[in-house]
């Protein structure tokens, strides 16, 4: 503590002194001006960049003795090492924050039909040592970008609601004592049972964790990895068909591409009439939730505008905003803690609730959690307890008894360092994904178990797949229902149907930039073609800037700095697939899939091209177009300042 007063009274006085004579402040600020300016010139244009070390590692298809995920006619899938050198310098453990050293002052409890929001009164005195009064509001929302509040309600030990999204304060004479916002679902007489047969499970439950691979599953939450291995089945060859979140599961709840969403789907208005999935479960008289934990981020929100009225029976958006009303506190820009509850926690507990008070009622829920992987690869590993904790208790209290379970990723991490080496690769294209079915299942529907236990071991399987293994589910309820091909792809099949052994990435409507059924042998930079791709992909990306006409004149136009490595895949002799990533001025890293027409000279974009550096801090400029912000650096001294400093020191 003496140290700390006499540093503060060091800095204190050197402050004061240069206040005190303003000539000497002015030369100080000008220093540090030239400073900064040096650095961004030096960190813009010097040459001495650390180039990755990705270029060997692109023949790794083409090793001997590897083993494989799957190893089928047209698909060889490398069965890679989670632990291998490749990511190992990137690998460390994370801790949890402590959101709170203290218990929850209120609960909500079920018993007998009645809902109650309760008080522990045995925990008053940690939150005030005065007397203190608490009230609760009903958390309503208005549309996906507002919510509002009830008047506050006065209760004392105990009072029943009849809403599920509630506010709870707390204030004594001087101060607010107590805040916080609870959520349970609350069954409303329009949701009535139905009766099915006993044969058919009740339940089809989806959980999913963004930006997590299956290696990194294993890395970072071995726990949660083991209980998964034991008691559910994965799939093998589960690739992603599209960047990010959006079109990944776009292509799970629709069927549906970004190029095929149609006029009922489109993503400049409010996704309402969109044919989700969870619409044909709605027909067959289930009870459906959907619910996501970062608000901010959410799938259907960002840049985009939601959906006006409640997509689903049970849906969980006002209660996260409400939650991210209250104190937070953020771990690598996303938000660990929501007031006094860890946010994965939050929906943990909501999942619990609604899967219980749905018991024997036909539902089907998705929830969807953000808020400890989205954007730091080893954060995971900070959850992994609380998630094996979470699963192992549902299987005791027999959350999940009557049914169909599937905990899966969209995509695994797709920024920084560790996506410059070759296991970063394949793992953003890899995503985890396991099943389990009611124990009923397999003697009910033999064929169907014994076509998906083939699959799930040795088959390509995609997005659509999924989609269409949905559809298949709903028509198990209605033998009448026709289950209508995939609107994107056409091949898409159940994975409780058979798939042919041959299929490919193409087969399976995966874009070549997207397919790891393939390799890439390393070729020298020096290559004449080389340069003539990565100018191609610049210009490329400047023409898609271009074509933002409302914003593109706040992005800076990019200018190629250095190939960091190529790769070459087999081809026939009247064309070439190269994979190149590139660095850019002003900085920026960029990875593409280019075909090379070898009669006709013409080069061309297969698919996306991905950015491989965070940009968050690159593209404040933006506010319309979520698209637009991959390929941006916002104009501006300052943000190519900024944006070097977090590249190179950190943010």
């Amino acid at each position: 503590m003496r140290i700390i007063r006499y540093l503060y009274t060091v800095v204190h006085k050197k402050v004061y002194f240069l206040w005190a004579y303003p000539f000497l402040l002015r030369k100080v600020i000008f220093g540090l001006i030239v400073i900064l300016v040096g650095l961004l010139i030096f960190l813009s244009y010097s040459d001495t960049v650390f180039r990755y070390s990705a270029n060997d590692r692109l023949n790794y298809h083409y090793r001997t003795n590897v083993k494989y995920l799957i190893n089928t006619s047209n698909c060889q899938i490398p069965d890679i090492d989670p632990f291998n050198e490749d990511v190992l310098p990137y690998v460390r453990l994370e801790t949890k924050e402590e959101c709170t050293s203290k218990p929850l002052l209120t609960y909500i409890e079920k018993s007998n039909g009645d809902v109650k929001l309760r008080m522990n009164k045995s925990v008053i005195y940690l939150y005030s040592i005065l007397p203190m009064s608490c009230c609760y509001s009903k958390v309503f929302r208005k549309g996906d970008e507002n919510i509002f509040y009830s008047e506050c309600t006065n209760f004392d030990e105990e009072i029943q609601i009849d809403y599920g999204i509630v506010r709870v304060k707390c204030s004594n004479l001087f101060r607010i004592t107590y805040d916080n916002v609870h959520a349970t679902f609350i069954p409303h007489a329009s949701q009535t049972r139905i009766n099915t047969n006993a044969t058919k499970p009740h339940t089809i439950f989806l959980l999913g964790i963004d930006s997590i691979s299956r290696l990194n599953l294993q890395r970072t939450m071995p726990k949660t990895f083991s209980y998964l291995e034991q008691h559910f089945k994965g799939l093998r060859g589960y690739n992603k068909i599209g960047d990010n979140t959006f079109p990944n599961l776009m292509a799970i709840l629709t069927g549906r591409s970004l190029d095929t969403l149609g006029e009922t789907c489109k993503r400049n208005e409010t996704f309402d009439n969109c044919d989700f999935i969870w619409n044909a479960f709605k027909e067959q008289g289930f009870v459906t939730a959907y619910g996501e934990d970062e608000p901010d981020i959410s799938t259907f929100s960002f840049y985009k505008r939601g959906f006006m009225q409640a997509p689903t029976h049970y849906y969980l958006r006002p209660y996260f905003m409400s939650a991210y009303h209250l104190p937070v506190k953020t771990k690598y820009s996303m938000t660990v803690c929501s007031g006094y509850e860890n946010t994965g926690s939050r929906m943990f507990n909501a999942v619990k609730d609604f899967e219980l008070s749905v018991s024997g009622v036909p539902s089907f829920a998705l929830f969807w959690m953000n808020s400890f992987s989205h954007d730091n690869i080893n954060l995971p590993s900070s959850m992994d307890q609380t998630t094996f904790d979470f699963l192992t208790d549902a299987e005791m209290a027999n959350v999940f008894r009557d049914s169909t379970v599937i905990i899966f990723s969209d995509h695994g991490f797709r920024f920084g360092d560790v996506r410059f080496t070759y296991t970063g690769w394949m793992e953003e294209r890899l995503p985890f994904i396991y099943f389990k079915f009611p124990v009923t299942f397999r003697d009910n529907y033999p064929n169907l178990y014994e076509n998906f236990v083939i699959n799930a071991q040795q088959r390509l399987l995609t997005p659509y797949d999924f989609h269409m293994t949905l559809k298949h589910l709903v028509s198990l309820y209605n033998d009448s229902l026709k289950i209508e091909p995939s609107v994107a792809c056409s091949n898409a099949k159940s994975i409780f149907e058979q798939i042919p052994e041959n299929r490919s990435c193409a087969d399976a409507c995966i874009p070549e930039h997207w397919c790891t059924c393939s390799g890439y042998n390393y070729i020298s930079i020096k290559e004449t073609v080389v340069s003539l791709v990565a100018h191609f992909l610049v210009n490329q990306i400047n023409e898609i800037i271009e074509a933002y006409s409302d914003e593109a004149y706040l992005c800076a136009e990019f200018e190629l700095k250095e190939v960091i490595s190529v790769g070459k895949a087999r081809q026939n002799g009247t064309s070439d697939v190269f994979l190149i990533i590139i660095r850019t001025n002003p900085y920026a890293m960029f990875e593409a899939t280019v075909h090379h027409d070898l009669i006709n000279g013409s080069f061309n974009l297969l698919g996306d091209v991905s950015r491989l550096n965070l940009y968050r801090h690159d593209t404040t400029c933006i506010t319309k177009n979520g698209g637009l912000k991959k390929y941006c650096v916002c104009k501006g001294w300052l943000t190519r300042l900024k944006s070097a400093l977090c590249y190179y020191v950190g943010c």
